[in-house]
């Protein structure tokens, strides 16, 4: 499908009262309704990597959601919240996410049992969280955070790089993990990839530093679009 696309800025209600905002894209003309992904981002926040990324997604034929969970203060205090939510498995940042849920659900024009999940990073680890909520049909984890264990999850695509030390951990936990499980899945890991290896850097720093850190962080085009086509393909057997 190759689909001309509409995307605007847009909220929507969080159980507190805070108006998160997201970005939105769809493609346009479409008459019928759609199933959805929900798409957590990096820690860079809604860039123009992660709008491309959504749009390729979308470009096959999906409404894609991105909400901006750092708007709820500075960028600092944002991560720190958001990574102790990770961590913990709980807190605000994944009440924001499953109220995005809701809020993708209500929509017209998306069918409202017809949701996956995707992540990078960061979101690859609320996306194997949201995975055992029993509120989405695919989860789309990329090099994120690993549970211990995935019992429960519904189906998930996951891809990682070899040459990522930092989630080497959790790639080697999460394949085990699905290996041992009845979870349909599709697990890659890609041996000439690092971590962010579907993204270009989101600045100059980043795009100098990021290939000489452990998580030798860097954009592989090769990897990107395999992973890609993957991802659609498990998005249409099981979304």
């Amino acid at each position: 499908m190759n689909a001309r696309l509409t995307s605007s800025w847009e909220k929507f209600a969080c159980r507190d009262g805070f108006q998160m905002p997201c970005w939105f894209v769809r493609p346009s003309g479409h008459t019928g309704a759609l199933p959805a992904v929900l798409f957590v981002y990096e820690p860079f926040g809604v860039n123009i990597e992660m709008q491309r990324v959504a749009s390729d997604v979308a470009q096959a034929g999906y409404a894609v959601m991105i909400p901006d969970l750092m708007r709820r203060g500075s960028f600092f205090s944002c991560i720190r919240r958001l990574m102790a939510d990770l961590r913990r498995g709980q807190g605000r940042g994944i009440d924001d996410l499953l109220d995005a849920r809701t809020a993708l659900a209500m929509r017209a024009g998306v069918i409202e049992n017809r949701i996956a999940v995707l992540g990078l990073c960061m979101g690859g680890g609320f996306a194997l969280i949201l995975a055992k909520t029993g509120l989405f049909r695919v989860s789309a984890p990329f090099y994120g955070q690993a549970p211990s264990s995935m019992a429960g999850a519904c189906p998930i695509i996951a891809s990682y790089g070899a040459r990522d030390k930092v989630t080497a951990g959790d790639a080697a936990r999460l394949a085990q993990s699905l290996k041992e499980s009845a979870t349909p899945h599709d697990f890659k890991l890609y041996p000439d990839a690092g971590h962010s290896f579907m993204t270009r850097p989101p600045n100059w720093l980043a795009g100098t530093l990021g290939p000489l850190l452990p998580g030798h962080a860097g954009f592989v085009p090769a990897a990107a679009a395999d992973a890609t086509k993957r991802l659609i393909l498990f998005f249409r057997e099981h979304l």
